[in-house]
This record gives structure tokens, sequence and C-alpha cells, in this order.
């Protein structure tokens, strides 16, 4: 047994303010309670040690048979199968008193130390900080948030564990100064929480046996396991890999407790029901690479439900339901498996079924109609989970599309064309041919992007607006039908209230999910309900009629937020394109784009990329000015375009001056060009995370809305870009403010310097490209 340090404590056990309770509960009107503190009173006064205390758990422990009689007041017989709760000496957590099913998971548990010794630390060797919370809020009435959910984990003897959420009640318990203890003023306060953590602290004004705490506690304990297991599942969806895809099953299966539960899944598509594209999952009620058409899956019975009404089926008994069918497609080949009970679980995709979700197990009634409503609770994360990874994966074929089938880039396809032609050459010659990487060496990176300001911040608020929105509706609706006094309408107007305030002070992540599935489950299907039963419906078909059928809520400020990105991104993408062909036309160069939350950027330039011409630095000079006119321009056009856009949201630009040649090469199994080698690395680090950065010993960031920043590292950089700068000022394109800025201390790069600029939103686009002879000419 691990003998636990009583720090500043003297430990006393004692029954004290427990007889003091049952004195007072003598003048109860209950006469049974009456009885029963009599009974109780009569124990303690013939062992009066309980009551003035001892501070040996070996005494305290010697009277067990009288503690189980009196403890018996305070723990109902009728309810000891059922309560998880025990009663603990002060500090110590040793158990002298526990409830049948406490004692039942005790005997199971995996170990044979106390379960409650570690109750109330944080993690190993930190310290526990309940009883000085005590001491400090209820002796010295100082207001010390020391609240935190407690949970307490236990592993049984066949591995499985289980949490449970703990309740600690100290009715029992007395806490006060002995002789040597230290009066604990504002200051010490102060520095007791400024080192929470240091033992040496707490020790100094806390010295040993300066307190006693005396009496008893009571633990209970309430199993959340199913809950866990549920949070466990919804992490676990949005982790998309193999791994997780183990984890999620062993979460199913935990969450139905079968731990051979099955999973499967198959795909149905205009009628006819194909493999699922996700590889994890098995077929279970189909042979591997199976088509086949709806009609001919399983009885008219299951193929209505499933496919036409788009509802869960059960096989609670696949033996029974063989026989009823006479051995049909369906329960053959599940007998075959060895599969006793199924669940098949229609899974809509945008208002069509996508697939079917199939739980198969080995023994019949496993699955049923019952354990099936667990699947209420996380059915609305596994519809979020399978409409993202559907978009996903749609997502998925169109960039696979446009990998395989986009052509190369002009400037660079000479060099595939040879490659090509010795591809061909060896093959002709009856050699092996290998289609080689392709590499250009020594080429000059220029990266920009124009992006939009706080995109996150203007996608919450686009959400937070659409879900205030359909709530404060969905209030007013209930309060016009509420003319009397009805519980439950008062409870879905409070419920909305609080998610109303949640919006507005704490809006998480969460949120969204939970209002969702609010409206789902309660406010829908009551409105439907009034919508079919009540004369005056004009304001529910209204709003009904308002919630967007994809997302099954509002989406007007999101559709707004969605559309003000799609429309600047072409505008952008657009505009940039137009002045890339003038820039081929300074250097071929290869040059590629990326849509984002804005537009960005690439080029690289160098003589490896162009056999035609011969590279001169006066190119790079040339292009970079380009670079910074076009950023100029499409910005101004941004603002100009801003007022046709459903949201003014506004764009920062960004440029990378790296002035080190890097080489890139051409991935043939990733069919794109990337940076090569570890020391060209840096760059690409550099590039994603200036975007983020703030400057150098502020909290301010460096992208800004209206201005223009370029990143550099060397001094010859910054007297090349400030005689760009000077001649944009010359041309009304930037304003008269040049900041000099020192960046942040980023991962892998440090010593970056930055030259930030205004934009003039309204500057004068001339119709050609500025060039160095321009810039001598000023």
């Amino acid at each position: 047994m691990k003998i636990r340090n009583k720090g500043p404590f003297k430990v006393i056990m004692s029954l004290r303010l427990l007889k003091e309770k049952l004195e007072k509960l003598l003048d109860s009107n209950n006469l049974t309670i009456q009885a029963q503190a009599k009974q109780a009173l009569d124990l303690l006064k013939e062992h009066p040690t309980l009551t003035t205390g001892t501070d040996s758990i070996q005494d305290f422990f010697s009277k067990k048979a009288i503690l189980d009689q009196v403890m018996s007041f305070i723990f109902p017989t009728a309810l000891t199968q059922n309560e998880i709760k025990a009663a603990v000496t002060p500090y110590t957590n040793e158990i002298f008193f526990c409830s049948s099913r406490l004692q039942n998971i005790i005997n199971r548990a995996n170990t044979d130390e106390n379960i409650f010794y570690d109750l109330y630390k944080d993690y190993e060797d930190s310290l526990d900080l309940f009883i000085y919370a005590i001491i400090l809020n209820v002796y010295y009435k100082y207001q010390v948030d020391f609240e935190r959910p407690k949970t307490l984990s236990i592993t049984d003897k066949n591995g499985e564990r289980k949490r449970y959420r703990v309740a600690f009640n100290a009715d029992f318990i007395d806490i006060y100064p002995n002789k040597n203890a230290i009066e604990i003023t504002n200051e010490i306060l102060d520095e007791l929480l400024s080192h929470a953590d240091k033992f040496e602290i707490w020790e100094k004004y806390f010295p040993k046996n300066s307190w006693t705490i005396e009496g008893f506690g009571i633990v209970s304990l309430i199993d959340t396991s199913l809950d866990e297991r549920i949070d466990d599942f919804k992490t676990h969806l949005i982790e998309p890999n193999t791994e997780s895809f183990q984890h999620l099953l062993q979460d199913i299966r935990r969450i139905f407790n079968i731990p051979d539960l099955q999973v499967g899944s198959y795909s149905v598509l205009e009628n006819m029901i194909t493999p699922p594209f996700d590889k994890n999952f098995d077929m279970l009620t189909l042979l591997p690479d199976e088509h086949m058409s709806v009609g001919k899956y399983a009885c008219s019975h299951i193929n209505n439900e499933l496919f036409k009404d788009c509802k869960p089926s059960i096989i609670a008994n696949v033996e029974t339901y063989h026989k009823q069918t006479k051995g049909n497609r369906l329960s053959k080949i599940l007998l075959e498996r060895g599969l006793k009970s199924v669940a098949l679980i229609p899974i809509p995709i945008n208002g069509e079924l996508g697939f079917i979700v199939e739980l198969a197990a080995f023994k019949p009634n496993q699955l049923n109609a019952i354990n099936m409503v667990k699947l209420d609770t996380i059915m609305p994360f596994i519809l979020s989970y399978s409409r993202r990874t559907f978009s996903e994966y749609q997502n998925e074929i169109s960039a696979v599309i446009q990998q395989e089938c986009t052509a190369i880039h002009p400037s660079v396809q000479w060099r595939f064309q040879e490659e090509a032609e010795l591809y061909i050459q060896e093959r002709n010659y009856g050699e092996n041919p290998v289609f080689h990487e392709i590499v250009f060496k020594d080429v000059v990176p220029l990266f920009g992007q124009v992006d939009v300001v706080g995109s996150s911040n203007a996608r919450n608020e686009a959400i937070q607006l659409d879900l205030t929105k359909q709530l404060e509706i969905s209030k007013q609706i209930l309060r016009d039908r509420t003319k009397i006094n009805l519980p439950f309408y008062e409870q879905l107007i409070f419920q909305i209230d609080n998610y109303l305030f949640d919006l507005k002070e704490n809006f998480n992540t969460n949120s969204e999910q939970e209002i969702n599935l609010f409206f789902d489950k309660q406010l829908i299907p009551l409105f439907k309900h009034f919508q079919s039963n009540s004369k005056n419906k004009n304001d529910l078909e209204e709003f009904l009629k308002s919630i967007d059928k994809t997302t099954n809520s509002l989406y007007d400020a999101r559709k707004a937020y969605d559309e003000t990105i799609k429309m600047g991104n072409k505008a952008l993408a657009t505009f940039l394109e137009k002045q890339q062909i003038k820039a081929q036309a300074i250097f071929p160069h290869y040059f590629e784009k990326f849509n984002t939350d804005g537009v960005e950027h690439n080029l690289y330039i160098g003589q490896s990329i162009t056999k035609q011409f011969n590279f001169h630095p006066t190119v790079l000079y040339n292009l970079r000015l380009w670079q910074l006119q076009v950023t100029c321009e499409m910005e101004a056009m941004y603002y100009e375009k801003q007022k046709e856009f459903p949201l003014q949201l506004e764009v920062a630009s960004l440029i990378l001056a790296y002035d080190e040649p890097i080489t890139i090469r051409y991935r043939i199994d990733e069919k794109q060009f990337d940076v090569d080698g570890a020391y060209n690395v840096r760059y690409e680090m550099i590039k994603k995370r200036i975007d983020k950065a703030h400057i150098k010993n502020t909290n301010e960031r460096l992208t800004q809305a209206h201005k223009l920043s370029v990143v550099y590292s060397s001094k010859a950089i910054e007297r090349e870009y400030l005689s760009y700068f000077e001649f944009l000022q010359a041309k009304n394109y930037i304003g008269q403010n040049i900041e000099l800025l020192e960046v942040e201390e980023l991962q892998g790069a440090s010593g970056l310097k930055a030259i930030r600029v205004d934009l003039n939103k309204e500057l004068q686009k001339v119709s050609d490209l500025f060039t160095l002879e321009d810039i001598q000419a000023v």
C-alpha cells in the first residue's frame, strides 16, 4: 500500500459532524427518520471514540462492523446495487465503506492499490490542491478558482477501461488551523498562486501539522464510459487516415460493447451497388468487387427500407430471417461469413442515398432495435463526416483529373519533350526505358499572394449571424404559439437563449454542430407538427422554406462569405493569368498559381528554364518589378470589383524576395514541381510561415489590409526594392509611407526583414509594363 504524504495536515477520522447532523434529525416530523437517527446515535454513544476521533487508521478501521451499521444510514441498502459511492478517510481517501456496485468494480480492478489514492492530483508528482482550495476559499473566504472537472479511469483485469465522473461531498469534513498555522494574507496568496506548482512555497506557508482535517468524505462516481467512447469516436472522425480508421472501428465496438463487431460499407449510385471508395471498409453483405442493382440486394421489404425510404434496416437474427426468406442472397452470404445479426444504415449525401454502413455481429440478437438507439447520438456526426468525406473524395477526383490532364506549362515543355524522345529511343533500341525526373537548377523563386485578411474570423462571423438569426426566428415562432404555459415550449425557449448567449460570448468549433443537432432533433420536427396542425402557419412555412436543403440550416451569411471568396478569387486569378502572358514576354519562366482564401503564385526564373534565350540579371529585376506592379494592380482591381461582392472583405498582399538560387524537380509520381534538397527546403519553410508572422517584439501581424509587404534577408535586396518603391511612388501606385521592419524569429528562419508600403487602391493602371528603363528615366 502506498503511504500518502499528509503535507500540512493532521488527519483525524471521526463521525462528529455526522453525529451533529443526526441530532438535528431527531426533531424531524418523519418518524422513520427519527427512528433511524436515534438508532445511529445509540451506536455512536456506545462507541464514543468514533465521535471524538482518532489519528490512527488502524483504530478507526477496527470499528468496521459499527461503521458499516452507521453508514447504512447514508448509503440506503435499496440503492447499493445501483449507486457507485464510498465513504473515505479525510485527505488520504482510504475507503472504509462503499456500495455493493463499487465493491464489485474494485474487485474486478487490475490493481491492488486504493483507486482513490491520486484522486485530486492532476498528474504524476503534482500537488493535491483540492484541500488547499478548501482552506483558502472556505476558511479564509478567498475567491480562488480551483474548480476543474474530475474523472477517474479504472481498468479491469480483462484490460477494459471505464471512465467515471467524480463528485466529492465534504459535508462531514471540518478543517481548522492549529497553533503553528500561518495566517494567509493577500500578499502570501499572490505568491502561492504565482507558484502553484512549487511544493516548497506551499510547504513554507503550510508547515507540517499546521492544520487539522477531521471527519470523513463521500465520493460518488457516475459512469461516463459511453460518453467518452462517443467523444473518442467524434475525435477520430476528423483524423482521416488508416490509423484513425482502426481507432474508429474500436470506438464503435466499445460503444456497442461488442468486441468483435464487424463494420463495412458499400456505395450506392443511380440504383447500382458498388464497392466503397474508401478501401478501409470491407463489404460484409457483398462479395469483393461485386456490383449489382439495388433490386437484387435483399427481400423487397429491406430493399424498400434502405433504397427507397432511406431508413435503417435491422436483422436481429439472421438465421430466422434466412428461414423467413427461404434463403435469399443476403441471408446466405451473411451465414457463410458466420454473421448472425446485422444492421444496415443508409447514409444520404446532399439529399440522395450515398452509401450504406454495415454493422454485423457473430451472435444472434447482438444487434437489435434496442441497442441501435445508441446510433441516435452518433448519427449526426457520422452524417457530417460522410458529407465531408464525400466532398473531399469529389475534390480528390477533380485534383486527379487536373493533375493527370492539365498540360505541362509551355515554358518547360521543351524539357519534357527531350526526355520523352530519349525514352522512345531507348525503348526502340530494346532497352528498359525510364522517364527520368525533370530538374531545373539555379532558378530564382518569386512568391506572391493577395489574400483575404482575417478569413477565419469572417467565416466564424458568418456562422454566428446565420445561427443567431435562425435561433431568434425559432424563438419568436415558439412565443407566438405559447398562449398557455407549456413547460416544454418554455424549456425550448430557455435552450435557445442559452445557445444565443454561447454564440455571442463563447463561440467555438462545436457550437455549429450542437445547434444544428438541436434543430434536427427538436425544433424542426416540432415545427413540422405545428405546420400540419395549425391554421396560421405563414411564419412557419416562410422559415422552413428559408432552410438550405444542403446544410439543413439557414445559410445566408455563410453563402455570402463563400460567394465573396469565389468571386474574389476568380477576379484575381483571371487578372493574374492575363498579366502572366506579358511576363512571359520578358523572359520564359515557370509559373503556377493556387486558390486559397485569395490567390498565391510562384515564378521560377533561370537559364535552365529555357534554351532559346540567354539569362541576364536584368531579367530577374524586370520580373521583380512586374510582380510589384501586378500585385498593386490586382489589389486595386479587387477593391474596384468589391462593390459587386456580397461581403466587403479586405485583402493584404505579400511577396517573398528570395535571392538564393534553388533547384526544383518535377516529381513524376506527384505530377508537379517541388523544391529539391534539404538546403532548398528553407525557401518553402519561409514561404509557408511569413503569412502569419508578426513584426518583431510586437503582436502586430506583418500582413495588413491595403498594404503590400516584401520579406527579404539581405541589404542588397533591401536597396533594390526601395528603388522600386520610390519609382512606384512616383507613379502613384503606393503611398508616401514606407516602413522598414524586422520580422519575428520563425522556425527555420531568422534575421528576416520586411518593407511595408501603403497601396493606392484608386491607382490609375498603365497599359504597359514598367521596366528598369522607366526607373532610370524617373
